[in-house]
């Protein structure tokens, strides 16, 4: 079955920023279900909770890859 997501629309820049930096269109990788830094496959239940889940919409990183970024709660 294939994922479909919906992207939070962002500043074109940001966008450009992310092909820049990643290699790969965050619009797309979003759409499609895929993390924009290590290219792995993203479902909404890989998440620990919504807003991370809303932060891969806005990021395009996979829960694994939001946690080397931001960290993780000790909550």
């Amino acid at each position: 079955m294939k994922k479909t997501f919906q992207a939070t629309p962002k500043h074109l820049g940001l966008d450009v920023f992310y092909i820049e930096t990643f290699g790969v269109d965050r619009v797309k990788s979003v759409e499609t279900g895929t993390c924009v830094s290590c290219g792995g496959d993203v479902f909404k239940t890989s998440f620990r909770d919504p807003v991370s889940f809303k932060e891969f919409t806005i990021s395009g990183l996979c829960q694994p890859c939001q946690d080397s970024v931001f960290g993780v709660s000790e909550e």
